[in-house]
């Protein structure tokens, strides 16, 4: 009994060794392996697509697509990393038929400071290009709801995780009162838009505007809504 329990316990340690070197849980900031896994996964998303400030794609696409989001949202995350959003990027935002313009709108981080804290992160590495970069990071490792892991450890953690970002200019850039100035007005163009929960997109073509019905639209769902503004 007493070498069962013994092997046991030897097999509890090999796993967490193995957890340890692998980057830790599943949710959250990963590290080590799984840390040079998410990164890659965004790099090769986004590379060679322009970016200027919270703007994804060429500046002279036809369609816009607005989303409101929230870092904290889970449902943001699905659409990001499930829904129709990665096929949106590597087939109508490359090609340049459609830019996306993400706006922020507080809905499920319970905090204000820390929705304007954790937005103003990601619009400070829109200052060197890298808006998108730090969004889908943080989506790929978002914490669990009601957990208050967004705090300056796990901002800076992201933004260790983008290749070419100066950190330290990030640093600087996120005590700039115009990143604060429009989080505000994202709240308000979106409250103005009639904007109640989040992912709301709105598509704007040469047809006029449509809002996508679906939370998490799937890609063909989003072809429907650029099609009615093309």
């Amino acid at each position: 009994m007493l070498g069962g329990l013994a092997l046991a316990a030897a097999a509890v340690v090999a796993v967490a060794i193995v957890i340890s070197s692998s980057g830790g849980s599943s949710a959250g900031l990963k590290t080590g392996t799984q840390s040079k896994q998410v990164t890659g996964q965004v790099n090769q998303l986004l590379a060679g697509i322009p970016q200027s400030g919270a703007t994804l794609g060429s500046p002279s696409a036809p369609v816009t697509m607005t989303y409101y989001g929230d870092l904290q949202c889970p449902v943001c995350r699905d659409f990001t990393l499930d829904g129709g959003f990665p096929a949106l990027v590597s087939k109508d935002v490359r090609s340049g038929k459609v830019k996306v313009v993400y706006k922020s709108f507080q809905t499920a981080t319970p905090d204000p400071q820390t929705f304007q804290t954790q937005q103003v992160a990601a619009l400070a590495a829109g200052k060197q290009n890298h808006f998108w970069d730090y969004t889908e990071l943080f989506y790929r490792q978002q914490g669990q709801e009601g957990t208050s892991y967004v705090n300056d450890a796990y901002l800076t953690g992201l933004a260790q995780q983008i290749a070419g970002l100066d950190v330290n200019k990030w640093h600087t850039d996120r005590n700039d009162p115009a990143l604060v100035s429009q989080v505000v007005a994202d709240g308000r163009d979106g409250a103005a838009a009639g904007v109640r929960g989040t992912p709301t997109l709105i598509m704007q073509g040469p047809k006029g505007k449509s809002q996508v019905p679906q939370a998490v639209p799937t890609y063909a769902q989003l072809q429907q809504a650029i099609q009615s503004v093309s």
